[in-house]
């Protein structure tokens, strides 16, 4: 016995001889209608929404989704959405759902095509009345602005609880090397006293070169201490107006020496347009300060080159450090700016951290670019008026920020 048709679509076609033309005519007039409306509404959502046949061709896809995928609306109706795709993220996502045929929810990927972003992306297949699966809707939701949120919050969280430490640190640590300092300092006296008398006796050679290592030591583990105190102690710039091209010049004076003696290339870039700033001189300083001893160590003698530049843009100056050193890998790049986090044999990690901290201060970004092997240029970014300097599109996971096409 036929199955009695369900739908409206069925039971017109089902009496579609019997149906007048203007009756006809009203009909399709009705569906147009709603297919624009519908689209209009489609369109104004931010989630890209992908539908497509069980052959995988699709028949729809809105404005949100041509923008998250790159495509070109009249390159993709009645094309493979495979053959679409260029992330290999999102073709896993597509393989996986091809093989499985199960719903996959709020799944996060991370794409780098057209540019690095992160996506939470739904496939959901729609069934006819037979329960068989004739369409696939993709749902596609841009992730990048509130993993960066989540990322600074965590960065956030971390210093804090770093912060409710540094009063037991500076009891527990700080003031029993002191003690030792002292009684290692006495202990060098007596043995300059002891020295005349037992010149040239091996065991006081040992004791002077035993109080020697000890008083080194000392001396970093004071200087670990006042470095982990300083990266945690709240940050209160001291704003006024200053020279911004000033202060790298005087970072330039610093590290010229060093610079001249490894036979390494330093340039000053400096735009004349700018003004005096609003910040914190000595703060904002060490902060190019603490990125330029980086870059020295990152890049090789004789062919090192570093430079200093800042940029006006419209509502905010771009400070950058650039070099032709190692570069960053990317994993080290999702970690630079956490405590005790370092590549260096002898680093600390609490440097960039402090220039973290510095920059949030003055309502400022920081931004990373570059490539393994090719060097790096960090940025930072300063308001130029009272508003905060928004992030802008990252190159790589929150919160780092790539400024260097800002303005």
């Amino acid at each position: 016995m036929p199955q009695e048709p369900t739908t409206f679509a069925d039971k017109f076609l089902r009496r579609l001889k019997k149906v007048d033309t203007e009756q006809i005519e009203n009909f399709l007039q009705n569906v147009l209608r709603e297919k624009a409306f519908l689209e209009v509404v489609f369109d104004s959502l931010t989630e890209g929404v992908v539908v497509t046949e069980r052959s995988g061709n699709v028949v729809f896809i809105n404005e949100s989704a041509r923008q998250l995928l790159g495509l070109l609306r009249r390159d993709c109706i009645g094309k493979s959405f495979h053959s679409l795709i260029k992330a290999r993220a999102i073709l896993r996502l597509a393989d996986e759902y091809a093989e499985l045929l199960e719903p996959i929810k709020q799944r996060e990927v991370l794409v780098r095509t057209p540019a690095v972003r992160t996506y939470a992306i739904t496939i959901l297949p729609i069934e006819n009345e037979s329960s068989l699966t004739t369409h696939t809707v993709w749902v596609i939701s841009d992730r990048t602005e509130s993993k960066r949120r989540m990322e600074e919050q965590r960065q956030i969280d971390n210093i804090e609880s770093l912060a409710t430490l540094t009063a037991g640190v500076a009891h527990e640590v700080k003031n029993p090397l002191n003690s030792l300092n002292i009684h290692a300092q006495l202990s060098r006296k007596s043995l300059a006293n002891l020295a005349p008398r037992l010149e040239g006796e091996p065991a006081l050679e040992r004791l002077e070169k035993s109080n020697s290592v000890i008083l080194e030591e000392i001396e970093r583990l004071t200087h670990i201490v006042d470095d982990f105190i300083k990266a945690v102690r709240p940050v209160r710039p001291q704003i006024r107006k200053f020279e911004l091209n000033k202060i790298l010049i005087d970072v330039a004076e610093l590290i010229g020496p060093e610079c001249q003696a490894r036979e390494i290339d330093l340039t000053l870039d400096l735009d004349p347009e700018i003004q005096r700033v609003q910040l914190d001189p000595d703060q904002i300083q060490q902060c190019v300060l603490n990125i330029a001893k980086n870059a020295l160590e990152a890049v090789e003698d004789l062919v090192g080159r570093i430079k200093l530049r800042t940029i006006l843009r419209s509502d905010h100056v771009l400070i950058e450090v650039e070099d032709n050193g190692c570069g960053i890998n990317e994993e080290d790049r999702l970690r630079i700016f956490e405590p005790y986090h370092t590549t260096k044999e002898t680093g600390t990690g609490l440097g960039l951290m402090v220039v973290y901290r510095i920059v949030r201060a003055h309502r400022g970004a920081l931004g990373l670019r570059g490539d393994v092997g090719k060097g790096t240029v960090f940025s930072i970014a300063l308001p130029l008026d009272e508003r905060p300097v928004r992030m802008l599109e990252a190159q790589i996971d929150p919160p780092i920020a790539d400024l260097s096409s800002s303005g």
